[in-house]
């Protein structure tokens, strides 16, 4: 398309001024020449030069583009499938790790026992002997001193879980757990004194057990602790406190004779 007033070729499409405009001129369209600015109406079928041009280069992006995919989707397809690959990876990783675990555990090493016991004891495939297995690997780690696994075994024989359940064997697995200062064994401990669980009721032995967990950074002792001393007279409390801070044996050897009288709470 030429431009009527200067022959120039570079035009683009311009705004109708108006409705009437466009009314007034059905199947054509308002174009400026791009080089004197000139404004005129021609058939819409004729496209003008400026927007030939811009068709060009858009097409040729279009062209760089669709390669551009053209050639990711290429090396994408000739990779080989990341996936399987690192699943693959991923087992022969977990298999070689289960492998030193079990290793390290016949080799007497207490955390791997501890591991591989917890382990078993979750996995539901191995029924009844698989959870006898846990609990022999577990208590193996805990005659190799795991306060880890004293605990654990502490919480199974209170539940029953695996074993038979057993308070006397719950405590002396918690008890053992907290004398050697486990955080988690002082708080079970507490939780057993508290409830008079396999042993009487005693809310001042309680107290102790929590107040030591909670300084020893266990969270949720901080609550059970608080919510003991709600219960206890002042002068209780004051003894409980003054407790705390004695060795976990001495501890237990003054409570002894006055656990006797403890009356149920």
């Amino acid at each position: 398309m030429k431009c009527p007033n200067c022959s120039g070729t570079a035009c683009r499409e311009s705004k109708w001024r108006s409705p009437r405009e466009k009314a007034e001129h059905p199947g054509s369209h308002a174009y400026r020449c791009l080089d004197c600015s000139y404004r005129f109406i021609a058939h819409s079928t004729h496209l003008p030069a400026g927007n030939g041009r811009l068709t060009g280069a858009a097409a040729g992006l279009l062209v760089l583009v669709l390669g551009g995919v053209a050639l990711g989707v290429s090396h994408v397809l000739d990779r080989p499938d990341t996936g399987d690959q690192a699943q693959k990876t991923a087992s022969a990783a977990a298999s070689a790790e289960a492998s030193a675990t079990l290793q390290a555990a016949q080799a007497g090493n207490a955390e791997a026992q501890y591991r591989l016991g917890k382990s078993m004891l979750y996995d539901n495939t191995q029924g009844k002997q698989g959870a006898a297995d846990a609990v022999s690997w577990l208590r193996r780690a805990a005659d190799n001193g795991h306060t880890g696994a004293m605990v654990q075994l502490g919480k199974l024989y209170r539940t029953g879980l695996g074993v038979l359940q057993n308070f006397e064997n719950s405590m002396s697995w918690l008890r053992k757990a907290a004398e050697n200062g486990d955080a988690e064994g002082m708080l079970e401990l507490g939780r057993m004194y508290r409830t008079g669980t396999g042993v009487k009721q005693d809310l001042v032995e309680a107290y102790v057990w929590f107040n030591r967990a909670a300084a020893a950074l266990h969270s949720e002792a901080v609550g059970e602790r608080e919510s003991v001393a709600l219960k206890l007279k002042p002068e209780e409390l004051q003894r409980a406190q003054a407790r705390s801070a004695a060795s976990p044996s001495q501890a237990e050897q003054d409570a002894t004779p006055r656990q006797e009288n403890v009356a149920q709470r």
